[in-house]
């Protein structure tokens, strides 16, 4: 296994997507798990060797991961996982990339940074849609205006839902989450504030999302330390988001956990192929500096777990390739927002100034 890609949580509908991608991409990864019976149906169709370990087995994971160079997360939820592998992979000396998207995760991450730089080993969360995409538009606008202080970023994803993806956000959706205030973070709750955002086909509705992992990447990234993060969803999520400040008490309950546990089994596996082939993600983000400058850009991309595939099986290559750097890196940080401009199917565009 000795250089290669370890592709953990690969039984999962995103990892299992990922892994096709890394092998169209030329890559031959590990497919790793928890249950071998889990594993089996794709590592069979893929031609592709399997590893199979409990996270709360240390010497087991680091066991599977002695001979590897990178190791990719695709589990969730993220909360459980990212702590062992990350910690395996700084006891280890192997980059460690994931698919996480929320804030706390990528700080569990960051606290690692400097065991994984002494290590010689890459920390980078978030190098899904979870972040790549709006945190190479920042980096962008970033250069595009120097002085920038300010930074506001919202995303729309347009198709359908895994059942794992529902299963790892919606549960904690009663949760209060943060945004940036001077560089540090500020507690609010979801859907605390309301606007409207043009990605392109004129205003939709958006509201706070302060799990977004970009109030964490985007600080690192740009050094802006004002940073609002919003998300234009379909209108039953919106709606619970902003009712939060009245039943986020119910949500948090047995009851209410209860009942969304129900409405998440309900939910299919994952997207089809043709589905994936519909959907379709956008972004807006715009910044701003103390005279009142302002850069405005917008990015149109394929469908969210796509790119997740695409921009999880990019940033492995790079580091498979020698293109990493110890310590706790952003994606777009170490590699620019060309990561992303140079996907097929992502376009990104200035609008005004």
């Amino acid at each position: 296994m000795s250089g290669r890609l370890v592709i953990y949580g690969a039984s999962g509908y995103t990892g299992g997507l990922t892994a096709r991608k890394a092998c169209e991409a030329g890559h031959e990864p590990v497919l790793a798990g928890r249950r071998a019976e889990a594993l089996a149906p794709l590592a069979a169709k893929l031609g592709l060797e399997t590893s199979v370990f409990a996270l709360d087995d240390p010497k087991a994971i680091d066991a599977a991961l002695e001979e590897a160079a990178v190791l990719l997360n695709c589990a969730g939820p993220f909360n459980a996982t990212v702590a062992p592998l990350a910690d395996a992979c700084v006891r280890t000396g192997t980059h460690y990339l994931d698919l996480a998207g929320e804030v706390e995760q990528y700080e569990i991450v960051r606290e690692r940074a400097e065991l994984a730089a002494e290590a010689g080993a890459m920390l980078m969360p978030g190098v899904g849609f979870g972040v790549v995409p709006t945190d190479c538009l920042a980096v962008h606008l970033k250069r595009r205006l120097p002085s920038a202080t300010r930074l506001e970023l919202a995303f729309q994803t347009v198709g359908e839902i895994s059942r794992g993806t529902a299963g790892a956000v919606l549960p904690g959706i009663h949760r209060r989450g943060v945004e940036r205030r001077d560089g540090s973070y500020v507690s609010i709750r979801p859907g605390a504030r309301r606007r409207k955002i043009d990605f392109g086909d004129g205003p939709v509705k958006a509201v706070t999302n302060p799990w977004r992992g970009d109030l964490c990447t985007a600080y690192h990234s740009t050094g802006i330390g004002d940073i609002e993060a919003y998300i234009a969803p379909p209108p039953p999520l919106g709606a619970v988001m902003v009712s939060t400040r009245y039943t986020g008490w119910f949500l948090g309950s047995p009851p209410g956990q209860a009942l969304l546990r129900l409405a998440i089994n309900r939910l299919p596996y994952g997207p089809t192929e043709e589905q994936l082939a519909e959907g379709y993600t956008r972004v807006w983000e715009r910044v701003e500096d103390p005279e009142g400058r302002s850069a405005t850009a917008r990015l149109h991309g394929p469908d969210a777990y796509v790119f997740t595939a695409l921009t999880g099986v990019e940033c492995a290559k790079r580091a498979l390739g020698g293109d990493a750097a110890p310590g706790f890196h952003t994606p777009a940080e170490l590699y620019g927002p060309e990561l992303v401009t140079a996907l097929e199917g992502v376009v990104l565009e200035d609008v005004g100034s």
